[in-house]
């Protein structure tokens, strides 16, 4: 079965087709991409990081794409996209779009491990909670939540996308999410951590802080 690769823009966004190699490649409007995603249930976009490794305002913008397609009942994968894009500059291709998402296929077929499943993931007990600031680990933002200020650590686009939504900073580099909050200037009021990650808590040194453990669901 064939898949569709994307490498996604706003105002132009560059694909491939196939299984074994690229049957088909190109550059599009963006306006034009719904007409080519409804005859694919696969879809792979790829995710644009900070060569740090950290989301950036582009990631968001796949994720909220990603988000639309997963919402229409299609299959979406994301894989990271940092080396096709230095390769696309450094071989200076002019069909930059066209050329990372050829290489975005090739990667997929090779090594489709390192692509991942992009889910909607919901705490399972959601909670009334007020505060001013709060940190997430590896817990999404819910609709029961009132909390003024925030930032948050996670490796899954959908948990930091809406951390993103509501204006909070949100790292996916563990060392630099560490490094930010040694420089805020005040301790939060609750750290919001999902139940399987805190053994986290113990490099942050914040172990008198109040802990809301949180188990996630995928919906």
């Amino acid at each position: 079965m064939s898949v569709l690769v994307i490498d996604y823009g706003k105002s132009k966004f560059g694909y491939a087709i196939g299984s074994l190699f690229v049957s088909e490649s190109g550059t599009l409007r963006t306006s034009d991409i719904m007409s080519k995603v409804k005859n694919f249930q696969k879809i792979v976009l790829g995710l644009p990081l900070s060569m740090s490794g950290n989301y950036s305002t582009q990631t968001f913008e796949v994720i909220r794409f990603a988000l639309k397609l997963k919402k229409m009942g299609k299959e979406v994968l994301l894989i990271d996209e940092r080396m096709t894009t230095k390769m696309a500059k450094t071989f200076e291709k002019k069909d930059d779009d066209r050329f990372s998402a050829e290489q975005l296929l090739f990667e997929y077929i090779q090594n489709p491990h390192r692509a991942i499943e992009f889910r909607i993931i919901e705490v399972l007990e959601q909670k009334s909670i007020s505060c001013n600031l709060a940190f997430f680990i590896e817990a999404p933002y819910c609709e029961s939540y009132q909390i003024d200020n925030g930032i948050g650590y996670t490796k899954d686009p959908y948990i930091a996308y809406t951390l993103f939504n509501k204006g909070f900073f949100v790292y996916r580099v563990w060392k630099d999410f560490q490094e930010a909050i040694e420089k805020l200037e005040h301790s939060p009021d609750l750290i919001i951590i999902e139940n399987g990650n805190r053994q986290l808590l113990s490099d942050l040194g914040l172990e008198n802080a109040t802990i809301e453990s949180v188990s996630l669901v995928v919906k």
